[in-house]
């Protein structure tokens, strides 16, 4: 099997104190400052060793190295891989299965266009009676598929992404459409039952097992996962690679270290700006957030204020009162951007120092003139 096991979470934040400055203040343009989702991946040669604290990307092997096998602690670890973020949102792992188009030297192979507990497959390459063709290799494959969805345990099937493993090691035919089509039943049987499906595979191997065969409808637009690679550089070098489906987009990479498979997001995942405190910075006034440029549409945020950098505990808002007790002292505010399944990014805005309110003087009109004296005057004229 192409091996693999997942990476800590990294998170990429920038932000520096900047000296306090009046609210509303020209700023110099910051950088634009992003995360990346990263994590690991286990399986069956990890059951009898510790497992990581999840990363951003967790990825659970279904199988236990053949299309047609269980992962033996399988339930541990898609617990591991469900594991709560720590701000308590829930997350799914994704899985992998195995694939393979083993013919008749597999331990099991159908006859006709039923899986192998009888269920009719509706056959886009025409109709399996037992040859090594496509026709029945598309059968095959929706029969394991069925198989991973049904019988191993996975639990919240529908809610995962399913990455199909294809590599050399499993069992391939010369055929390679028909191994293609194999792939492409899997894809079928895991899209059918409501999950999201992609495929993983180094550039050699599928080159080698599906090549110049003609994808149809069931692959169409699926990302992919490329592993192959022995550094981080390499790895994130192929995110510039031709993906492995028509339509699809590399997502995913993965690099070896240390005996350790890697994975990194070819995106990343969340991007902002530092953000800028607008409005009047004396008690009694309104501070506002001017969050800046943040991305993508699906980021969440959250919002801290701190005075001389210790937070201000009821202050979680995106605007603040200044009260008589933050005269003199310099206001910050920290903005948190988050979204499901990658490092959240943090940004805190240049202090601005709140000032005493500002009372206008109250000014004594000039007294009018008497009708006494109007009159002498217009008498003298």
């Amino acid at each position: 099997m192409l091996r693999r096991v997942l990476i800590a979470a990294v998170a990429v934040a920038v932000g520096a104190a900047l000296a306090a400055a009046p609210a509303g203040a020209a700023q110099a343009a910051e950088p634009t400052a992003s995360t990346t989702a990263t994590g690991y991946d286990v399986s069956y040669p990890q059951c009898d060793i510790a497992l990581p604290t999840r990363g951003d990307i967790a990825v659970v092997g279904v199988n236990a190295g053949t299309g047609t096998t269980t992962n033996p602690c399988l339930a541990e670890q898609l617990a591991w891989g469900d594991a709560a973020a720590p701000d308590g949102t829930p997350r799914r792992a994704d899985v992998y299965v195995n694939t393979a188009n083993p013919g008749h030297l597999g331990d099991w192979w159908p006859s006709a266009d039923l899986t192998r507990s009888g269920v009719p497959v509706m056959n886009p390459e025409g109709r399996c009676a037992g040859a090594e063709d496509a026709a029945c290799a598309y059968v095959y494959g929706f029969s394991i598929a069925t198989d991973d969805l049904q019988a191993r345990g996975v639990t919240a099937a529908s809610d995962r992404t399913w990455w199909l493993d294809v590599e050399t090691m499993n069992s391939w035919s010369w055929n390679r459409q028909a191994n293609l089509s194999a792939v492409e039943g899997m894809a079928a049987a895991i899209r059918g039952a409501g999950g999201d499906v992609g495929v993983y595979s180094a550039l050699r191997q599928w080159d080698l097992i599906v090549g110049d065969a003609t994808p149809s409808v069931p692959l169409a637009g699926m990302p992919s996962w490329i592993a192959g690679a022995t550094t981080r550089a390499g790895a994130l070098a192929n995110c510039a690679a031709v993906p492995l489906t028509p339509g699809g987009r590399v997502v995913m990479v993965q690099w070896v270290e240390q005996g350790v498979d890697h994975d990194i997001a070819c995106g990343v995942g969340v991007v902002g700006t530092r953000p800028a405190i607008d409005g009047t910075a004396v008690a009694g006034g309104r501070l506002a957030v001017d969050a800046g440029a943040w991305g993508p549409s699906t980021v969440a945020f959250d919002y801290a204020w701190s005075r001389n950098g210790v937070p201000i505990e009821t202050a979680i808002g995106a605007s603040y009162d200044p009260t008589d007790a933050d005269i003199g002292a310099a206001i910050a505010v920290t903005v948190t951007g988050s979204r499901l399944g990658a490092p959240p990014l943090s940004m805190t805005s240049a202090p601005v120092v709140v000032a005493t309110a500002v009372v206008a003087p109250t000014s004594t009109p000039a007294p009018s003139p008497s009708p006494t004296s109007e009159s002498a005057a217009d008498g003298a004229r």
